[in-house]
């Protein structure tokens, strides 16, 4: 199932789980270069962005530790 994705940049924190979870999902390794969401920062905030290869699986939002991530089953394809 695909869910729709939200991200709460006040609550993330940048520890990089959601990376470390997608990549393990995807290419069996942790390595957040390889993961289909990429957080960038800007000063000492964090943006989460979701790549075109993302097919919005929710591991990230399940892995999540702050909240920031979230799925949302209402109108997912």
């Amino acid at each position: 199932m695909k869910y729709i994705m939200t991200y709460d940049q006040k609550q993330c924190s940048g520890c990089r789980q959601c990376q470390l979870a997608c990549s393990r999902k995807f290419d069996k390794q942790f390595q957040p270069s390889r993961s289909r969401i990429r957080l960038q920062t800007q000063g000492d905030e964090f943006y989460a962005v979701f790549t075109d290869d993302c097919v919005k699986c929710g591991i990230c939002a399940d892995s999540c530790l702050f909240g920031a991530l979230t799925k949302n089953q209402e109108g997912a394809i």
